[in-house]
C-alpha cells in the first residue's frame, strides 16, 4: 500500500433523464473537476490528497456506480467560492438572500427561543472570518443549525448548544484558510470518471470484486467503507465494461 485510502461512499441520488444526479445538493458533482463540499464533513475531514473515492448513488431500492476520483487537493470554502461558484455544493455566498428559518435540531431551537425571547439567531445566518463575512447559498436545502456549523467549521453539538446559550458564534473571526477548515475536495483532473452510463449495480460489484460489507448500518445509515483491497478489481471491471460499452456502439442495428 502507499499509504492512500480508498472509500465507498453512498449519496442519495435520482434519475434526470438518463444521467445520475445527487437528490439534495449535486454533491458529489461530477462536473470538470469533480468536487465534493457538502455531505459526510466527518469523513472529508480526514481525507489526504491522493485518496480514492467511488460514489455510489442509492435510488430507490438500488444502487449504482456513479464515478470515482482521487483526491487532488483539499480548499477552504471561500477558495471554493472563486473557483467553483456555480456549483449548488457550495454552501456560502458573499450578499445575504432572505429566507424562512428551519431549524434541525428542535431541542436545540426551544433552548435558543426560551432564552432569547423568539429572536433571529444570526450568528447562525452569518459566517465571519478574516477574509470577510458570507451567507448560506440560497440554493442550499440545509437548515440554519446544519450548513456553517457542521459543514464547514466541524462544530459538535456541545459547541452549537454554547453558541446558543451566548447567541454568538465562538468561532467568530476565524481564518478560514487555516489547513483545518480547507474540507472541499477537488478531484485530481487526470484521475476521475463519471461512469454512471455503464449502470453498474452494487450486486455487480460483489460479484466482481468480492466486496461483502453490509452497505447499510442497523440504524439505517450509509457509512463510507474502507474499499483498498477492491480498488484494482473494481478499476478492471469497469474497464471491461467501457470496452464493452464501446464494442456495442460499433455493431450494426438490429434489423
Amino acid at each position: 500500500m502507499n499509504g492512500h485510502r480508498t472509500y465507498l461512499v453512498v449519496f442519495l441520488g435520482e434519475f434526470r433523464g438518463n444521467k445520475i444526479y445527487d437528490k439534495g445538493g449535486d454533491d458529489p458533482c461530477f462536473c470538470d473537476p469533480p468536487t465534493w463540499g457538502i455531505c459526510r464533513p466527518n469523513v472529508r475531514k480526514y481525507l489526504k490528497v491522493g485518496d480514492t473515492l467511488f460514489f455510489l448513488a442509492k435510488i430507490e431500492s438500488e444502487y449504482y456506480l456513479k464515478g470515482w476520483f482521487d483526491v487532488g487537493e483539499k480548499i477552504d470554502y471561500v477558495a471554493a467560492l472563486n473557483g467553483f461558484a456555480t456549483r449548488q455544493n457550495v454552501i456560502i455566498l458573499g450578499q445575504q438572500n432572505p429566507r424562512v428559518v428551519f431549524w434541525k435540531d428542535k431541542a436545540l431551537e426551544k433552548c435558543y427561543r426560551n432564552r432569547h425571547n423568539n429572536g433571529f439567531p444570526m450568528f447562525l445566518s452569518e459566517l465571519n472570518t478574516r477574509q470577510g463575512a458570507f451567507y448560506q447559498n440560497h440554493l442550499d436545502r440545509h437548515k440554519i443549525d446544519n450548513w456553517k456549523c457542521r459543514r464547514i467549521l466541524n462544530c459538535n453539538s456541545k459547541e452549537l448548544a454554547q453558541c446558543a446559550q451566548n447567541n454568538s458564534c465562538e468561532k467568530s473571526g476565524v481564518d478560514i484558510n487555516d489547513d483545518k477548515y480547507k474540507n472541499y475536495i477537488v478531484a485530481n483532473k487526470n484521475k476521475w470518471d463519471d461512469v454512471d452510463y455503464l449502470r453498474i449495480t452494487l450486486a455487480d460489484i460483489r460479484t466482481e470484486t468480492g466486496f461483502n460489507k453490509a452497505i447499510i448500518t442497523l440504524y439505517h445509515q450509509h457509512n463510507p467503507l474502507k474499499f483498498d483491497e477492491y480498488k484494482d478489481k473494481l478499476f478492471c471491471f469497469i474497464n471491461q465494461q467501457k470496452n464493452k460499452y464501446q464494442n456495442s456502439l460499433l455493431l450494426p442495428p438490429k434489423l
